[in-house]
Parts: structure tokens; sequence; C-alpha cells
């Protein structure tokens, strides 16, 4: 059109008000919205939390991975099933799980941004007391290992990081992860070059202590495979107790993690991993198989030298598998399936990750009844390597499950009650 047949317009006024952005009250994520990454990851973060959880459902945690004072698992499949599982799943599932509770905190704060939620703060809060208590009646009356109460209470701390600075999160991560580590190292270090050779009297003290915990593993068997209900219930909270009193440490690391994943939200790199290829690449190619070959060098060594008195070097190496190569066996994982991509054959693995509650709750229901007395009363007596071959046989069983599950339900019925409690809907 001609410049001199443009049509007249009215002249706009000198200032137009915004108007008010509408407010959406929270909601839980619609299944268009959700990353398919993100199930992917949780679902298979789920195998690898029962990997380790096995053992500890049908035995006491004194019999596993002690090769000096082992009565019970001595055969050289149980021992190398043992070593499969501490090298590639102890701890690096437990570190993805925490990893993806920060980043679905960052999402949904980042939701609630965008739709100019003004409930976040008391829905979150909400939904973390809800998950408080299903953690400490699992705690309480289920079993000992539950780590969900746990999650719930730094849950807390994290809200207090939602509006942080990038590199504030990064390098809260990085003090809570290298402090602990210089100071152990400091410790084992000093402890090692003042170690006197014990007197006659300090090795009778420490024959006594093997004796009683001989002694306190056979007891701690016999409750639990044969006692009575009162007995195993009174076993079962002096065991929470002696695990809270080990949190403290645990919950740094955890909570390292969880800075993690919100950092790893406000980045999308599980949106658009396309964009952190190098540092995927990076993840993937070297943390993780650094990562398992000092975790799997400090392991085989306690494996061929079981009771002798480690050196300094193997002791430190032991603190660097905890705090350094358990994370880059973890993140490493994660970045494969990110470099891969998410693909139809992995749609099951979504499906657990969907019902992760569910599941992992399923977990504990099931094989606390098979191993206590008051189910089948196999305590003590389930070797390694069939409570591995039942963890894979039981999560194949899980995948079609959580399918047909969601084929007919938007959410497992543990996630249900979570949300019906947290959004006060249906």
């Amino acid at each position: 059109m001609p410049e001199d047949e443009l049509p007249e317009v009215e002249p706009m006024p000198e200032s137009v008000p915004e108007a008010e952005p509408e407010a959406v009250p929270l909601a839980p994520v619609p299944r268009q919205e959700r990353i398919a990454a993100m199930d992917v990851l949780r679902g298979i973060a789920v195998l690898g939390i029962f990997l380790i959880n096995m053992p500890l459902y049908v035995g006491p945690m004194a019999a596993f991975f002690n090769w000096e004072n082992n009565p019970y698992w001595t055969s050289t499949p149980d021992r190398l099933a043992t070593l499969f599982v501490y090298i590639f799943a102890q701890g690096k599932f437990y570190t993805l799980f925490s990893f993806l509770f920060g980043l679905g905190f960052g999402v949904q704060f980042q939701r609630a941004a965008e739709r100019h939620s003004p409930d976040f703060l008391s829905t979150y809060r909400r939904r973390l007391l809800v998950l408080l208590v299903i953690g400490l009646l699992h705690f309480t009356l289920i079993w000992w290992g539950d780590v969900l109460h746990v999650y719930a209470l730094l849950g807390f701390a994290l809200l207090q990081f939602r509006q942080r600075a990038d590199k504030t999160l990064l390098i809260w991560a990085a003090g809570l992860t290298l402090v602990p580590l210089t100071l152990a190292t400091m410790g084992t270090t000093f402890e090692h070059f003042t170690k006197k050779e014990p007197t006659a009297e300090e090795q009778k003290k420490d024959a006594e202590r093997k004796a009683k915990r001989a002694k306190d593993l056979i007891e701690t068997v016999r409750v639990y495979s044969s006692g009575t209900v009162p007995e195993i219930m009174k076993d079962r909270l002096q065991a929470d107790l002696r695990h809270l009193g080990g949190e403290v440490g645990w919950a740094t690391e955890l909570f390292a993690n969880f800075l993690l994943g919100l950092w790893a939200a406000r980045r999308r790199i599980l949106h658009e991993p396309e964009n952190f290829r190098p540092l995927l690449t990076r993840l993937a190619w070297i943390a993780l198989p650094l990562g398992l070959l000092i975790t799997a060098g400090d392991l085989m060594w306690g494996y061929q030298h079981p009771g002798a008195d480690a050196p300094l070097w193997r002791t430190h190496l032991g603190l660097v598998r905890e705090f350094i190569g358990r994370p880059a066996v973890a993140y490493g994982y994660a970045a494969v399936l990110l470099l891969i991509g998410v693909r139809r054959w992995m749609t099951p693995f979504a499906a657990v990750g969907r019902m992760a509650l569910t599941n992992y709750l399923i977990h504990s229901l099931v094989f606390t009844t098979i191993a206590n007395s008051y189910g089948w009363g196999m305590y003590g007596k389930v070797h390694p390597v069939t409570g591995l071959k039942w963890c894979f046989a039981f999560y194949a069983v899980q995948l079609p499950f959580s399918m047909l599950w969601l084929k007919y339900f938007k959410q497992g019925p543990v996630e249900y009650v979570w949300r019906r409690l947290t959004y006060k809907a249906a």
C-alpha cells in the first residue's frame, strides 16, 4: 500500500496501565508438561536404590561388605554380588535421586513464578509436611532405612535458596562436599601419624567389642527371623535411633545434590540437553569411568586384604570414593542418558519414575514382610546373589505394573494421597 494511502490511526494515550497478570493456583504438573528425561532417570534410580536396600531389608547391615567377620556370606558368588552392588549402585542412586529432588523443586518454583501463583510457599511447605509424615510412618513402622523424612526436612532448608544466585548455589554445593572431605582427610592423616601400638588392655577391649558385635549380629537375626512383633518393634526403634545419629553427615551430602539440582533446573539442562553437550560428554566419558575406577580400586583392596590395617593412601582413597567418586558416577549415569536421549523403549522406566514413591514403599512392605517373622521369616537367610536376582525380577514386574496402573490412573496410589493432602484437590 502506498504511503499516502495509509489509514488514519487514532493516537495512543500517553500511558497505558499494564494489566495485572492473572494468578493461576498451583496444581500438579499435567502429563504433557512433564520432563521425560526426569521421569526416566527417577525410574532408573528406583532400581538402583532397590539394589542397595535389598540386603538391608533381609539381613543386618553388619553382615554385608564385611570380609573379615562375616559368618553369613562367604561364598565367591555372594561376595561378587556384593561387590557389584557396591561398585555400581551404592550411594550413586541416592545421589541421583536427591539431585532430581532439587531439580523438581526448581521446576515447580519456576512454573509457579511464570503463572504468578501466589501460594507457592504455603503449598510447598504443605507438600513437605505430608512427605515428612509418610517418611516417619515408614521409618517407625516398616523399616529403619527410610530416606523420605530426611528429604522433607532438607526441603525446608532448600526453600531458603529459591532466590539465591546460581553462583551461590554452586559455592554452597562445593563447600558441602569439599569441607567435609578436607576435614576427614586431615583427621585421618593426624590419626595415622600419631597412632601408637595398642596396649594389652586396649587389645583386650577391642577383642571384647568384636565379640559383642558378633553376638549382637546373631541376636538381630534371631529377633527379625523368629522373634515376636514387640521384639521386632523394639529393635527397629533402636535401629531408628542409631540411624538418626548418622544422618547429619549424610544430610550435608544430600543437600549439596539438592542445590545442584536446583541449579540444573534454572539452566534447563534436562529440558535442553543439546545445549550442554560438552559438559555432559565430560561427565559421561571422564567422570563416570574415573569414579568407577576409584570405587572398584578401593573396594577390591578391602576384599583382598580383609582385616588388614589400611595404609594411609587407601584411607584417603576411600574418602575420595565417598565424596568425589560417588557423585561422579551418579552424574555420569545421568549424562549418558541425556546424551542418548529419551527413547520409546524407555517408557516403562518413565512409568516407574512417575510412581517412584509408591514403588519405593512397595519394596519395603513386600521384602520386610518376606524377611520378618510375621511374614516368611527369611531374615538372615537371603544370600546377596539371591537378593540381586530378586531385585531384578521384582523390578521387571514393576515396569509393566506401573504402565498398566498409569493407563487407568493419573498417578500412583501414594502419589494420589500426597497430591490430595498437598493441593486440597481431587
